[in-house]
């Protein structure tokens, strides 16, 4: 009796194993699309941008920021949509402001970028604006990397992003940690005069940024531009705080 048990028991167990096999293959797991704001970390802006008319042409009324996103897990074979939208009660400009553009990630790419267009307003003359981006849920993709700070080498993340937009000259994020050896202390007054001499409103490092040696020229060339200044002018040029403007000896 017991040998016919254990002879009817192993075709049974068989049976119950392939059954459990097909259905784990039926509901199998797939891991959906992810995508997050990338920052990286050689880019003084990897955290949060602040836009300023003040450095663009009169002219200008409009332009576009860039901020690259990133996705998690495997490309797709076809063209998928991200969803970006604005926290309204952590910001304070208002939609005549800006217009955030399409944002779609290509078949086959892993990377894109969130098109911010941003309007010239009179209102940005004496206030500096906030907009925080968000990431939210599409048809294609769930909101990644909720916050990981970017390190000495590799890159970071976050489902947020700040930016803020003015019309007046304010302090690059990179000034303190990398303008200063070349340029000093700022100053709005200072800082007028390298966008003057250099026709730049950008300095960075990193692979894609400037050498030292590129940043010690413009930082001799303003030093000269100063030094004829008060020579024609007969003083000495003072900043918004009534200090005297210098330049380091390069």
């Amino acid at each position: 009796m017991v040998n016919y048990i254990k002879h009817i028991s192993l075709p049974v167990f068989l049976l119950l194993l392939f059954t459990a096999c097909k259905k784990s293959e039926l509901t199998s797991y797939t891991q959906p699309g992810m995508v997050y704001f990338y920052k990286d970390h050689y880019d003084p802006d990897k955290d949060s941008i602040v836009y300023s008319f003040a450095i663009k042409s009169n002219a200008l009324q409009a332009d576009t920021i860039k901020i690259p996103l990133r996705i998690m897990g495997a490309a797709a074979d076809y063209d998928r949509s991200v969803n970006i939208q604005v926290v309204t009660d952590s910001s304070t400009a208002t939609p005549d402001h800006y217009t955030i553009l399409p944002t779609v990630i290509k078949a086959g790419e892993y990377t894109t970028n969130v098109s911010l267009l941003v309007y010239r307003k009179p209102d940005l003359k004496s206030n500096e604006l906030r907009l925080l981006l968000e990431v939210a849920a599409s048809d294609d993709f769930q909101p990644g990397i909720y916050n990981s700070a970017s390190g000495a080498s590799m890159g970071g993340g976050s489902v947020r992003f700040p930016v803020r937009i003015n019309d007046y000259l304010t302090k690059p994020l990179n000034w303190d940690t990398f303008m200063v050896f070349y340029f000093g202390s700022y100053s709005q007054v200072k800082y007028k005069i390298v966008i003057d001499v250099t026709g730049r409103t950008e300095f960075s490092t990193g692979a894609t940024g400037l050498t030292p040696s590129e940043m010690t020229y413009f930082g001799k060339a303003c030093s000269y531009y100063l030094e004829e200044y008060n020579r024609t002018n007969g003083t000495k040029l003072t900043d918004e705080t009534g200090q005297e403007v210098t330049f380091p000896l390069l």
